[in-house]
């Protein structure tokens, strides 16, 4: 196989090249033979035409999920923990995950590393696998020689995620899935039921009431310009696509999603288990305040606690304490920034922030179950509703022609 290499020569000049060897370790040992030191060496993914073998296909099969990153942490950490040397335990991730996207991926970080690259470096290049969050707790398990303690807490954390992740959409599939086929019940009416029911009426001959004629004149729309609806909902779709993109529309559409009844406290709290866990966990690992500041900040996906974490890294490096410009923010409940001010007293901050967020997690968990329980009476309401105007649309004319016989 061909590998390219760059290398710094005795007297301090750089080269780059290309040459062949049957792995890694040999091609690093015949730069050594000549003298060169390796600052960079990969394997060249070109093939002898030119063409880059095993060309993936868009879009198919490159997505690494949560479950993928935690069996692979865990395993990592109990490698390592056993003594294991990094490069084997590579190695054999590689052979045993099922993901072939992934495993490729394992297997360039594995040259890499072995190239003399440190893990978290490593890990860089692939910022939609592993997240600056993933990246910052590797780096401090290498800073302090407790690389494996680092991994299994790290997959404690994706553990407790992926946990949470899970049990929100068990709780908001359900009424997505009802109002999907409400709406699609109601067009399948619409356009087949409503036109067969249009005729009859039509030989009646009768007046037709408000609400009927309302309806017919909706399915009319629907089935003669039914191109329209479509490229108005991908209108409002793109649309909104683009305002979310624009850094203003951004904040004001985190600010909503605050805002919803019932949802965005269910939010919020999921926001302030994230921000606590993620703290906790970086502090527990002992990395720079700052540092663990702008990570949360990456964290937290929304822009109004993002700006809030701009506003916070500003304060803590100018020697104002973290619970102090927590409270200046207004965004975050008495509860968090009063704990945190006990823990920075106590030297424990990170045993009250991971203790903070076992306390949201347990709320996000009851929140979610009772607003399962709130929203099935409120479908039912809606179902009941939109049934009720067709089938009242349907019934008001055979009523009124009984009446007039």
């Amino acid at each position: 196989m061909n590998f390219t290499y760059s290398a710094k020569t005795a007297d301090g000049k750089i080269e780059q090249g290309k040459l062949e060897a049957a792995s890694v370790d040999q091609a690093s040992k015949l730069l050594h033979e000549k003298k060169l030191f390796v600052l960079e060496l990969k394997k060249d993914e070109q093939g002898v035409s030119g063409v880059k073998k095993d060309m993936p296909i868009p879009f198919i099969g490159k997505r690494v999920s949560l479950k993928d990153k935690i069996v692979f942490t865990q395993q990592l950490a109990m490698m390592v923990k056993s003594g294991l040397p990094l490069i084997d335990a590579f190695t054999s991730l590689e052979e045993q995950t099922e993901n072939k996207y992934f495993a490729s991926i394992i297997h360039e970080i594995t040259d890499e590393v072995e190239g003399g690259k440190p893990l978290s470096e490593t890990i860089t290049k692939y910022p939609k696998v592993f997240s600056k969050f993933y990246i910052s707790i590797v780096r401090s398990g290498e800073k302090s020689g407790k690389l494996d303690e680092v991994l299994e807490r790290l997959s404690d954390q994706l553990q407790k995620d992926y946990d949470l992740i899970t049990k929100i959409k068990a709780a908001v599939t359900y009424p997505i899935l009802v109002v999907v086929a409400l709406v699609g019940i109601m067009i399948v009416m619409l356009i087949f039921v409503i036109p067969q029911l249009k005729q009859i009426f039509a030989d009646i001959g009768a007046e037709l009431p408000l609400l009927t004629r309302i309806i017919l004149g909706t399915s009319d729309i629907l089935r003669n310009f039914w191109y329209i609806f479509v490229l108005l909902i991908i209108g409002i779709y793109v649309g909104i696509r683009f305002w979310i993109n624009n850094p203003a529309g951004a904040l004001t559409y985190d600010k909503i999603k605050l805002r919803i009844p019932l949802v965005g406290g269910i939010i919020k709290k999921l926001y302030m288990a994230r921000f606590a866990r993620t703290m906790g966990t970086l502090v527990a690992s002992g990395l720079p305040m700052l540092d663990i500041i702008d990570t949360v900040k990456d964290v937290l996906t929304n822009k109004v606690y993002q700006r809030g974490f701009e506003n916070i890294s500003k304060d803590v490096e100018s020697g104002i304490t973290l619970s102090v410009t927590l409270k200046k923010q207004g965004i975050f409940p008495p509860m968090i920034y009063n704990l945190i001010s006990t823990g920075e007293k106590s030297g424990k901050l990170d045993y009250v922030l991971l203790s903070m967020a076992d306390f949201f997690d347990k709320e996000v968990e009851a929140s979610t179950s009772n607003l399962a329980t709130l929203i099935e009476p409120i479908l039912i309401i809606i179902i009941g509703a939109g049934v009720g105007l067709v089938v009242a649309s349907v019934l008001m004319p055979i009523y009124s022609l009984v009446n007039v016989i």
